[in-house]
């Protein structure tokens, strides 16, 4: 099965081959386990996610149409549970703005380890984590979807139900907030070396 594209492993599950999912699950639960977790930033939540993912995969496996790529199926219903969480959470309208009448979102200490117990691992990576989940929530699931998963345009128009322009803006966007947050910190290392 290991030389077999997603789509017939896909087409092998659904004709009741048991050891089909094995592969399935071999292969994408690391990477929807993941894109969950960038989603949501907490772990446990990540996890239910990935599970459900997995759960719908089986009880939904008939109506799999190998019309497009499998990894877009996927994480469209990443996306889709990701979403629907969200929503019935209700963390974005719940929110709490600044009392200063700005437009800009209170903070509240993350229950991720500390950036300092981070940059003892690896300070980049810690920084550029925290400018990532500080950007707004399509433009860091688009952003996800392309560095993390590798996925094209296209499928991440499908994935996200926008139109393609709307995703290269998505991700150009990002990638601008990106470079705005992350440069006062390459400027501090430039200036401490």
């Amino acid at each position: 099965m290991q030389g077999l594209r997603d789509e017939e492993v896909m087409l092998n599950y659904q004709k009741g081959e048991v050891e089909a999912m094995d592969e399935l699950l071999r292969r994408y639960k690391n990477p929807v386990y993941q894109f969950a977790l960038r989603l949501s930033g907490n772990a446990a939540e990540a996890e239910d996610i990935a599970q459900e993912v997995f759960l719908r995969l089986h009880q939904y496996k008939d109506e799999y149409r190998p019309s497009g790529k499998f990894s877009t199926w996927i994480f469209s219903i990443t996306h889709n549970l990701a979403v629907s969480r969200l929503r019935k959470k209700k963390w974005w309208a719940v929110w709490p703005r600044r009392d200063d009448g700005s437009e800009a979102l209170v903070e509240f200490q993350s229950p991720d380890p500390s950036p300092e117990e981070i940059a003892s691992e690896n300070e980049l990576s810690g920084i550029l984590k925290k400018c990532i989940q500080g950007l707004p929530f399509l433009q860091r699931e688009a952003l996800i979807l392309r560095e993390y998963q590798n996925l094209d345009y296209q499928d991440i128009a499908k994935i996200l139900k926008k139109s393609l322009g709307t995703v290269k803006t998505l991700i150009h966007r990002a990638r601008q907030n990106l470079k705005t947050r992350l440069l006062p910190y390459l400027e501090e290392v430039k200036g401490g070396v």
